[in-house]
């Protein structure tokens, strides 16, 4: 990655993407390789770029999909964090991204 965050220890990374610490106003920076600058991912923004992203693939999964789905995408909401999220499993218990407790998915549960 040829910018100012190329140095850096990445926190996580996968193909071109990387998360690096930020010395400016966001905690983190999104890098991606062959784009300079990053982008600033503040620590209070992270759950919903996480959303967003987890939205996206299920839009995109279901508008582009040819085969027959087994599952659709539940909105659930953790009773003990408040976080609300898009969950495509056919599991009849979710656990919550944030604080990872055990939530009932609606539909599938008992």
């Amino acid at each position: 990655m040829a910018d100012e965050h190329a140095d850096r220890e990445p926190i996580v990374s996968e193909g071109r993407y990387a998360v690096v610490a930020d010395d400016a106003d966001a905690e983190y920076r999104l890098v991606v390789e062959g784009h300079e600058g990053g982008l600033p991912l503040p620590e209070g923004e992270l759950d919903d770029l996480e959303t967003v992203v987890s939205r996206f693939r299920n839009a995109h999964h279901d508008s582009g999909s040819t085969e027959t789905e087994t599952s659709d995408s539940v909105e659930l909401d953790c009773h003990e964090c408040g976080k609300t999220w898009t969950y495509t499993g056919s599991e009849e218990h979710a656990a919550c991204p944030n604080c990872e407790t055990e939530v009932p998915v609606a539909g599938i549960g008992p």
